[in-house]
């Protein structure tokens, strides 16, 4: 044990020790000026990730906000099931939804957060997928670990799983074109009339 401090203690630990801080503060400086930013707006376009979205209220003043988006080759009633299937993961508990139009989810572990899924048609066969997760870091709690390890896996999780959400969709819609035929152009029905928020109150 005397060796190992009397080599740190020494030139060449030193030096050592130095390039290690050195690659520490490099990779962290890389991932929030570069890496941090691109994977909190993946997809998204200035307006998506401007404008308001159900669940911004529920976590007030948060310190993380990230809005990512895809564009599925599917309608919003394909993806919907999607939606609503992985809403029954543990991790989460539904505070609202309308059908075929968003999604709520509220996370049972640290750090608190909301998850909202949103679907905007784009045409008839195919649909914008915007997420947005909030949250707070507790800068003076014992959970604020749990809050950055969560601020830097969130973007790996959220884009796998809108991914898996396209995939699914996509292999559940027909396999025509997304536009129409110009030998037979047909109107589509308008869509069911949707269901209302579970939680009216609790979903802005």
């Amino acid at each position: 044990m005397g060796g190992v401090t009397r080599l740190v203690a020494g030139p060449v630990g030193r030096t050592v020790l130095r390039i290690v801080l050195i690659a520490v503060v490099a990779v962290a400086v890389a991932y929030l000026a570069f890496l941090r930013p691109m994977q909190m707006q993946w997809g998204s376009t200035a307006v998506e990730r401007t404008r308001p979205m159900p669940g911004d209220k529920v976590i007030g003043s948060a310190t993380f906000v990230a809005t990512r988006a895809i564009t599925i080759d599917a309608s919003r009633e394909q993806v919907w099931p999607v939606i609503e299937q992985m809403g029954r993961r543990e991790r989460f508990f539904v505070k609202g939804f309308e059908a075929n139009r968003y999604m709520l989810w509220l996370s049972r572990s640290t750090p608190r957060l909301t998850w909202c899924w949103e679907l905007e048609p784009v045409d008839t066969r195919r649909t914008r997928l915007v997420t947005r997760v909030r949250f707070r870091h507790p800068w003076l709690s014992s959970e604020i670990v749990d809050a950055l390890v969560e601020d830097v896996r969130n973007g790996f999780t959220v884009r796998d799983a809108m991914l898996r959400v396209k995939a699914q969709a996509e292999a559940a819609s027909p396999t025509s074109p997304w536009w129409p035929s110009t030998a037979s152009c047909s109107t589509p029905s308008p869509p069911s009339p949707s269901s209302t928020c579970r939680s009216p109150g609790q979903c802005t």
